[in-house]
C-alpha cells in the first residue's frame, strides 16, 4: 500500500512529460553547458541584498564562497545535523520568504518522493519570482554518485529538471559543472572529449538546476 502511495504521489505519466519538454532543450548530457564549479554560478545569479536560505547546507560551504565573491547577501541555514550550528534543523521550522533556495547535494540524500516535497516546500518559502539552485552529483561520470554510502536516489539531468518541473518551477538552465588542473582540464574537455562522448561517460562531476517560481 505504501508503495502504490508514492507512486500515486509522484504521478510517473507526467514526470515522463515533464523530461520529454526538458530532452527538446538538452537531448544529450552534451548539450547541458559547462561550467567549472558552483562559485561561477552563485556569481551569475545572485545579487546584493538578496535573502538566501541554504537548505542541507552542512558545513556552509555556500556562505564562504558568497564571502569570497564580496556579495553583500542575507544568509540562512538549514541542516538535519545538530553538531553544527544553523538556523533551522527541519524545513518544516522555516517561516520565512527568501529571494534564493539553495539546494546543494542534498536532494540524492533523499526518497525521491522525499525529494519533490522538498522541492515543493522549498517553492512556498520563495517570495514571488523567487529562484531556486539544485545541484546533485552527475550520474553520467563513472563514480560520482557512488562515492557517498548514504547516496538513496541518482538523478540524470533531465530527471531533476523534471522534477523542479512538477514541483512549481520553470527550469531556467541546466549547467555540468568540471574544474581540475589546467592540463588535465585540456586533455579531457578539449582533446579527449571525443571518447567520452564514444563511451557515454562524462568528466563532469555535478548537475547543476535553475528555476523560477511558477505563479
Amino acid at each position: 500500500m505504501e508503495d502504490r502511495a508514492e507512486n500515486k504521489a509522484i504521478e510517473w505519466s507526467k514526470l515522463f512529460s515533464a523530461r520529454e519538454k526538458i530532452h527538446k532543450r538538452y537531448r544529450s548530457i552534451w548539450d547541458v553547458p559547462l561550467i567549472q564549479n558552483r562559485s561561477a554560478l552563485l556569481k551569475r545569479i545572485l545579487k546584493d541584498d538578496m535573502k538566501l536560505l541554504d537548505v542541507g547546507a552542512g558545513s556552509k560551504g555556500v556562505k564562504e564562497e558568497i564571502e569570497k565573491l564580496g556579495l553583500r547577501i542575507m544568509y540562512k541555514s538549514m541542516d538535519i545535523d545538530t553538531n553544527i550550528h544553523h538556523d533551522f534543523y527541519d524545513i518544516e521550522d522555516v517561516n520565512e520568504v527568501f529571494d534564493v533556495v539553495i539546494l546543494s547535494e542534498a536532494i540524492e540524500h533523499m526518497s525521491f518522493s522525499a525529494g519533490i516535497h522538498m522541492l515543493k516546500k522549498s517553492r512556498d518559502l520563495l517570495k514571488d519570482g523567487g529562484m531556486i539552485l539544485v545541484s546533485t552529483p552527475n550520474i553520467f561520470h563513472p563514480n560520482r554518485f557512488f562515492t557517498t554510502a548514504d547516496h538513496k536516489t541518482f538523478y540524470a539531468y533531465d530527471e531533476l529538471a523534471a522534477v523542479m518541473d512538477l514541483a512549481g518551477y520553470d527550469v531556467n538552465a541546466i549547467y555540468r559543472s568540471f574544474n581540475d588542473a589546467f592540463h588535465r582540464y585540456i586533455l579531457k574537455v578539449y582533446i579527449f572529449g571525443f571518447l567520452f562522448r564514444l563511451l557515454e561517460i562524462d568528466y563532469a562531476y555535478t548537475i547543476f538546476a535553475t528555476g523560477t517560481k511558477r505563479l
